[in-house]
């Protein structure tokens, strides 16, 4: 067996191919109800920067054979927020496990940090060999959520905007007119319930959303609720890049001021009025938020796993 980095941009398709094979087999094991990921989609994924602004991915790769059986993935970001922040995932192929290749990879992590000094994974299913994983190499729990799934079959009522709010919605770019308002919106989700991860998702600025537009490779579509000038409730769904009838829910905010009126299920009810083509949402939401849980309920949303954010420092990865 071994261990090596593997540059994703000048990688053969058989070692791309590899990498894809290694995630759909993690992903279809366990009765989660996962589809497997396109490798189209994956393609994208590990070379985009996300909407929360995390670059393209950094590979070590496992080798049995010369063909890959595991991968270490790190992912960092330029924004200050997050500057001493990597994200990162370890997956072994389910037909190599217990060999130490997880171990392995894990060790071979640090060299992708660039002095980064905590690092966090966002990908560990409650119940799935890498929670027992994580936990024995030192990796705490900083938050849990649910990952939850509508089927568009009807809609429901858009429900009236209440007196004194006005609703704006868009597709693509934010119009210059409501986009620091916008801004103003996604950044309130400071206050949300994400127990002690050190992400910090509340950040952005006008020039970082425009970035993030003009680097999007996926219809995004936003439906923004106003009180006089001022943001009381935003949220955010893009298609997926590959398959068009599957889109994600990235954001939804309703600002403090203006919780406790039902806004919440008032802008998520209208923006499935606003999308075209799709069949499929997907959202995760923090489990311990009882409410927006029960506000995806009410429209139709079902769970489908848990999953954990766990947390280590930098230095404790080292051997």
């Amino acid at each position: 067996m071994e261990v090596e980095e593997l540059d994703f941009a000048h990688a053969s398709e058989d070692d791309r191919h590899g990498l894809h094979h290694v995630v759909s087999a993690w992903v279809a094991e366990g009765d989660t109800d996962r589809d497997p990921p396109p490798y189209e989609a994956c393609v994208i994924r590990w070379t985009s920067r996300d909407e929360l602004g995390f670059g393209p991915a950094r590979f070590v790769v496992a080798r049995d054979g010369g063909k890959i059986v595991g991968h270490g993935q790190v992912n960092l970001s330029e924004a200050e927020a997050n500057a001493h922040l990597a994200l990162a995932t370890v997956v072994v192929h389910p037909h190599h496990r217990r060999r130490g290749i997880g171990t392995a990879l894990l060790r071979a992590v640090p060299p992708l940090l660039d002095g980064r000094t905590v690092v966090e994974s966002w990908s560990v299913i409650k119940g799935n060999p890498g929670e027992q994983f994580a936990a024995a190499r030192g990796f705490r729990v900083v938050t849990t959520m649910t990952r939850q799934r509508l089927k568009i079959t009807e809609l429901p009522e858009a429900g009236e905007v209440p007196a004194g709010y006005d609703l704006v919605t868009w597709k693509g770019a934010a119009p210059e007119e409501f986009v620091a308002a916008y801004v103003d919106g996604l950044n309130a989700i400071a206050d949300a319930p994400f127990g002690e991860t050190t992400l910090d998702d509340a950040h952005r600025t006008v020039e970082s959303i425009r970035e993030d537009e003009a680097a999007a490779v996926a219809d995004r579509w936003v439906v923004l609720l106003l009180h006089g000038n001022e943001p009381a409730g935003v949220t955010v769904v893009e298609r997926n890049p590959v398959v068009p009838t599957i889109a994600e829910q990235l954001h939804t905010v309703v600002l403090p001021a203006h919780r406790g009126k039902a806004l919440g299920k008032l802008i998520k009810a209208r923006m499935l009025h606003e999308l075209d083509g799709v069949e499929q949402i997907f959202t995760r939401t923090s489990s311990d938020n009882e409410h927006m849980l029960r506000v995806n309920h009410s429209l139709g949303y079902t769970d489908q796993y848990t999953y954990m954010a766990v947390q280590a420092k930098a230095a404790d990865l080292r051997p």
